[in-house]
């Protein structure tokens, strides 16, 4: 019997080349600058207050690097590039200690939203099924193997000079740190403009 899949989540991912020790440096004076920063869905660790392009210029080769990779997210989608474009929303830093992790949300009134990690990390990023659809599945009887069709959830690695992107609707949680030692990244909002839009 034939099978076609349809409404399918992309996960954008792919390997940078910046200067990670530079942007760790730039977190942790953020840090310092404001050691009680924010609290949303971070249980534990520090989260910045939100940042904006142009804010840090230390940070732009590294915006400028994911803004041209959410072109190709744009095209994925099937939008008109020559008509429309991205732009930064807000951005942030996260560091995890040992044990902190993020609860499940999702990023309102955005494209796409993504996590730069600037260390290494057994702690992964989790991308969940719709949950009124995922109940539906378990409830009908058992699952014996778990697949593409019936997963409830589906994990990416956290790894140094690694970017990962995802539409901003996607609900996602952070797994918690089981190191005893930081977990860097910096999370974003990007959404879609008319070209020629003022900001």
């Amino acid at each position: 019997m034939n099978l076609d899949t349809y409404f399918s989540t992309p996960v954008w991912w792919d390997k940078l080349n910046i200067d990670v020790d530079a942007m760790v440096a730039f977190c942790h004076r953020l840090r310092q600058s404001d050691p009680q920063g924010n609290q949303l869905s971070n249980a534990g660790g520090w989260q910045s207050r939100e940042f904006y392009y142009g804010d840090h210029p230390e940070t732009l080769p590294l915006l400028n690097e994911i803004l041209r990779r959410s072109r190709q997210c744009l095209k994925d989608f099937g939008y008109d590039g020559t008509k429309f474009e991205t732009y930064f929303d807000n951005i942030w830093v996260n560091i995890n200690q040992m044990s902190h992790y993020n609860r499940i949300h999702i990023h309102c009134a955005s494209f796409l939203s993504g996590a730069y990690y600037l260390t290494d990390s057994d702690a992964q990023i989790e991308f969940y099924r719709n949950f009124q659809e995922q109940y539906t599945i378990e409830s009908l009887a058992p699952v014996l193997e778990l697949n593409a069709i019936n997963a409830p959830k589906i994990s990416y690695p956290a790894q140094k000079n690694h970017l990962v992107m995802f539409p901003s609707w996607v609900p996602h949680s952070v797994e918690p740190n089981p190191e005893d030692r930081e977990r860097i990244s910096i999370s974003f909002n990007i959404r879609i403009r008319k070209k020629g839009t003022p900001l």
